[in-house]
């Protein structure tokens, strides 16, 4: 342990600990760009997300694949953009300021429904996940679910189910 202390400059404490190093390697990324499921391309992805860090994190996995999503930081603003454009499948964080996830997501099917729109598959994205809490992200109409911290494997397996159970002319009726 290390300490330097200055009277009204504050103090500076360091602890060195001595750890084994664990591999030399960095491990290789699971899915390249070349590799990416033909559901992923191309695709139009809406990512709902308050949090910076997850943000970042969301982005960074996507890019492996090749995708690059349309980030809104909140619910209400994730609606406005579903509104505005036809998307391939939202990924949407449950708790977020000014209107939350679940709630977004009723109003997205709420507005499919009256306005006869095809249904844009909805993920969540959350660290609750007990059973009566993704039994409530389903009733809402969400089409599965990913547990935070996000692991890309298990995003990109949900991605690809959600996308499967689509309708074959999904993306047809979207880009019409």
């Amino acid at each position: 342990m290390e300490v330097a202390s200055q009277v009204g400059q504050g103090s500076r404490f360091a602890a060195i600990v001595p750890l084994p190093r664990v591999c030399d390697e960095v491990p290789a990324s699971p899915i390249t760009p070349a590799a990416a499921p033909e559901a992923f391309k191309p695709m139009r992805v809406l990512a709902a997300e308050d949090n910076k860090v997850n943000r970042i994190v969301l982005i960074t996995l996507l890019a492996q694949v090749g995708i690059e999503p349309f980030v809104v930081e909140n619910g209400a603003l994730a609606v406005d953009a579903w509104a505005r454009e036809p998307w391939d499948i939202i990924l949407m964080d449950v708790h977020m300021p000014e209107l939350d996830g679940v709630t977004a997501t009723q109003r997205i099917r709420a507005h499919e429904a009256a306005e006869g729109r095809p249904r844009t598959p909805i993920v969540a994205l959350t660290a609750n996940v007990m059973a009566h809490q993704v039994a409530e992200y389903l009733q809402a109409g969400m089409d599965d679910h990913v547990p935070k911290p996000i692991e890309a494997a298990r995003l990109f397996a949900v991605m690809e189910q959600v996308l499967a159970a689509s309708p074959e002319d999904h993306r047809d009726q979207r880009t019409a």
